[in-house]
């Protein structure tokens, strides 16, 4: 079968573009169940067009978040004279609050319980297995990813959702694991079964992880390396440690404490690099691509 690599996500399959490090980069999480159709930008969906969507957005990102609609295989959602759910979770303490909106400035009150609210409740947050299906932002996430909700929702009804974008088309099919924050990529139906099952349980698939989302790039790539190199470990069995970063954007040295079978210390070398300009979506221009190269040292120092 010969590849349409003018779809950014086989083009970047093809290339080996690595996926470590490329998470987006957020704590917390804002989920609006919103039945579509979605914009290009989510939060430019009516009725959360204009100012209202600015403010959920500004008011996510000043708690370290970021929000993303969400909604049940196929545009299935509760009739608009219905309230709709939304949920915010932390991804550092794993617990959630939730609740129904109407109006956008019910979302705008939901944005805010991302704050003191969010830090105060002691609820653990249930599993939710975001996959994004945003056509509207690129092709590939939409004809790779609504398989992949077809396939997880016969399994797993109460805990799938279809999602707007998660960064990186071309990673595409890519979900995210909440309440840890898990994101992984290149998935198709089969292999995404396998990789929330083994999550689920305990066993994080490193090759496909794109990165925990409340740490920066390189600590998630080399979080990424780390599950690679001594997996399957739980998510928890690799955490970062002291984190020493090159001023002149050299290598990053992240120390890696380990658990269950990950050696007690580990440091990880991340270098930053530049690859030639490519098209990152789906019918655009070139354009600079930067990559995560992650290395485990054999002897940590």
């Amino acid at each position: 079968m010969t590849l349409d690599l003018s779809r950014c996500s086989a083009a970047a399959r093809d290339r080996g573009e690595p996926l470590a490090g490329t998470a987006p980069v957020a704590s917390r999480w804002l989920l609006v169940e919103h039945p579509g159709p979605w914009a290009k930008k989510p939060l430019e969906t009516p009725p959360l067009l204009g100012r209202a969507g600015e403010e959920v957005e500004a008011t996510c990102a000043s708690f370290g978040g970021k929000a993303l609609l969400i909604r049940r295989q196929g545009r299935r959602g509760p009739d608009p004279d219905d309230a709709r759910h939304w949920f915010a979770v932390d991804t550092v303490r794993g617990t959630w609050v939730r609740g129904t909106w109407r109006t956008p400035e019910d979302v705008l009150a939901a944005a805010r319980a991302l704050g003191s609210e969010l830090s105060a409740s002691d609820t653990d947050a249930d599993p939710m297995v975001l996959v994004c299906t945003q056509g509207t932002r690129d092709a590939c996430c939409a004809v790779r990813g609504r398989p992949i909700v077809a396939t997880l929702a016969r399994e797993r009804p109460d805990e799938v959702w279809e999602c707007t974008h998660l960064g990186g088309h071309r990673f595409a099919g890519t979900l995210l694991v909440l309440p840890e924050g898990a994101c992984y990529g290149y998935l198709d139906p089969d292999t995404a079964a396998g990789v929330v099952g083994g999550h689920l349980a305990g066993h994080v698939d490193g090759p496909r992880l794109r990165g925990v989302t409340r740490w920066e790039p390189a600590v998630q790539a080399a979080l990424a390396a780390v599950h690679s190199a001594h997996g399957p470990a739980a998510l928890d069995d690799a955490v970062p440690g002291r984190v020493d970063v090159d001023p002149d954007g050299g290598v990053t040295r992240v120390e890696v404490l380990g658990s269950g079978p990950v050696p007690d210390r580990l440091v990880v070398e991340v270098r930053e690099e530049r690859l030639p300009d490519v098209p990152l979506s789906c019918g655009g221009p070139p354009k600079p691509d930067v990559v995560q190269r992650a290395v485990v040292l054999d002897q940590p120092s």
